[in-house]
């Protein structure tokens, strides 16, 4: 049992970070929004920004040997679409679930730049 989701961090030399979630699947868009906007001083510096982003969806649970897992260029286990952070073009994409090695990224559902995707998911911004 889970709610599996994967979120995807795209670097500018075209590899893209997968965190998985065994649990991230409800609230996901919300959960993606917040910690983008946390990452907004770092929109620019993509190392600090993933790093940003992946620490604020984990939260609590580094010391946990289950429940997280990083991949690139594909994703773990999955039942969502996935969402694709890019910081070259400041967008989010929303793809289909797709188990391919590696993850292909075309035909997105919706692109939407960080600001438009942020106002449109985050609930309650606490640090922004």
């Amino acid at each position: 049992m889970g709610d599996r989701a994967n979120f995807g961090l795209k670097q500018s030399d075209g590899n893209t970070i997968f965190l998985y979630s065994h649990w991230g699947g409800e609230g996901m868009m919300n959960t993606l929004a917040e910690a983008l906007a946390s990452a907004r001083p770092r929109w620019n510096d993509e190392g600090y920004a993933a790093r940003i982003i992946i620490s604020r969806i984990i939260n609590n649970d580094w010391a946990e040997e289950t429940g997280y897992g990083l991949y690139v260029n594909q994703i773990g286990d999955n039942e969502h679409s996935v969402p694709v952070v890019d910081f070259d073009s400041q967008t989010v994409s929303l793809y289909e679930a797709s188990f391919m090695i590696p993850f292909v990224q075309e035909n997105p559902k919706f692109t939407m730049g960080f600001e438009a995707f942020i106002n449109k998911f985050a609930k309650y911004l606490t640090t922004v």
